[in-house]
């Protein structure tokens, strides 16, 4: 009898659970409030190393943005997270984040994404939407620029590198020129 009680209650428990909508997508959105997430794609070795050292300097230069990568199974899922706003940055190939901007190839389901290039190397970019924050972009950039100097990183429009059609955050292009960001004005 008391195996059938006890059977009994833990059914109950668990439908309990389940009926109550408990998800761990609310935890998402809580992790992600509070962490600058750098997205990169398992299908991209050299992006994934990239998007780690990058996460490294972050958390060291601007310790409370608490970065951290977080890794899609294709960069499809990149696409995805940055067009649907629940993820800010990602570091992505030249030829991809072109894709993605222009709404080409493997991205036409997301249609063209406002991407903005925040730095760059000859093969990766980071990338943001157009609606990043200015002074993030500006504090992303300055702190990879300072202290990835190892990784041989320039900003669009200030350097050798040229993204094609992809143009720099607004925050990033600032720090490339020596300007001040005006945060009373910067949303």
């Amino acid at each position: 009898m008391k195996r059938r009680q006890f059977l009994c209650l833990a059914g109950g428990a668990a439908g309990w659970v389940l009926l109550c909508g408990h998800s761990p997508y609310r935890q998402w959105i809580v992790y992600r409030e509070t962490h600058l997430i750098i997205l990169t794609s398992r299908d991209d070795v050299g992006a994934d190393e990239l998007g780690e050292k990058f996460a490294a300097i972050v958390r060291a230069a601007l310790p409370e943005s608490q970065a951290a990568v977080g890794r899609g199974p294709r960069v499809q899922r990149i696409a995805s997270l940055i067009s649907t706003q629940q993820v800010a940055v990602g570091v992505v190939s030249r030829p991809n984040a072109l894709a993605m901007y222009h709404g080409d190839g493997p991205f036409q389901q997301y249609g063209a994404i406002p991407l903005r290039v925040l730095v760059q190397n000859d093969a990766y970019r980071l990338v943001c939407r157009d609606d990043f924050l200015p002074q993030h972009g500006f504090l992303l950039a300055e702190a990879l620029m300072e202290n990835g100097r190892d990784l041989a990183l320039s900003i669009p429009g200030h350097g050798a590198i040229d993204t094609g059609d992809i143009p720099a955050h607004a925050g990033a292009l600032a720090f490339a020129r020596g300007r001040p960001l005006d945060l009373r004005n910067a949303q």
